[in-house]
């Protein structure tokens, strides 16, 4: 018969080792349009109060919620109670959305202006530290590392001031560092399965495009636009991994 340590012994789960997985789950990528540009100089189209007009128009958060699937997969090592561990992933984010506003110009109520921004971002790819407490089979962790998204905009700006109107569009295709932080639990269903529930937050910063904005009517004056749009994503899965 074995004694009350030997028996421990023999439950005792030990987390060292390395491990390939996979998630499904929902993610949310959200963030805020900014729109600037300037007036006041020989060769503007535009004119005061426009830039502060356009700049409080545009500006507006832009959010969505998809469902996401991902893999992982990393190396930990156990001592004690304390469990550390290096992991890559990589998970899609299917992000498409858009955010369009307009408003009739405070400097010439005749004409009035719309501005629309598109984002997409398909997949986002982490590389993070773990760092845990083990109690036999159930770990909870803390993580944190360097995350990394590709981003495109496609921002349109137009007005119907004096026939044609004025018009300016851009697009920009970045792929963009940023960082990632979040917490986590996993219970190993055996010595080898184990099954995990995890929450990530990336903030990827601003990212941003710019035209110029011009009118047939008036060829000589122009001005530039910057539109932004600073990134973040809301990561909640579940997965399920096998130690080697």
């Amino acid at each position: 018969m074995a004694t009350g340590a030997q028996a421990q012994d023999l439950t005792a789960h030990d987390w060292s080792g390395v491990y390939l997985g996979a998630s499904i789950g929902g993610v949310g990528g959200s963030g805020k349009v900014e729109a600037t540009t300037s007036d006041g100089f020989v060769g503007s189209y535009f004119t005061s109060p426009d830039p502060e007009q356009i700049a409080a128009t545009v500006a507006g958060p832009l959010s969505q919620w998809r469902a996401t699937g991902g893999v992982f997969a990393g190396y930990g090592q156990q001592w004690d109670n304390l469990y550390l561990a290096v992991e890559g992933s990589a998970n899609s984010l299917s992000f498409d959305g858009s955010r369009s506003s307009g408003a009739v110009y405070l400097s010439n109520p005749d004409g009035q202006f719309t501005h629309r921004l598109s984002a997409t971002a398909d997949w986002q790819a982490t590389v993070r530290a773990r760092l845990g407490l083990a109690q036999d089979r159930w770990l909870g962790y803390v993580t944190g590392g360097a995350a990394v998204t590709r981003i495109k905009l496609d921002a349109t700006f137009a007005d119907d001031f004096l026939g044609a109107g004025a018009a300016g569009h851009s697009a920009s295709d970045d792929t963009v560092l940023g960082f990632v932080l979040g917490s986590g639990g996993e219970y190993a269903l055996n010595d080898r399965w184990t099954a995990r529930v995890e929450y990530l937050y990336a903030d990827y910063g601003k990212v941003s495009t710019s035209s110029v904005v011009t009118n047939p009517a008036f060829p000589v004056f122009s001005n530039d636009l910057d539109t932004s749009f600073r990134f973040r994503t809301h990561t909640i899965s579940v997965g399920l991994h096998h130690r080697f």
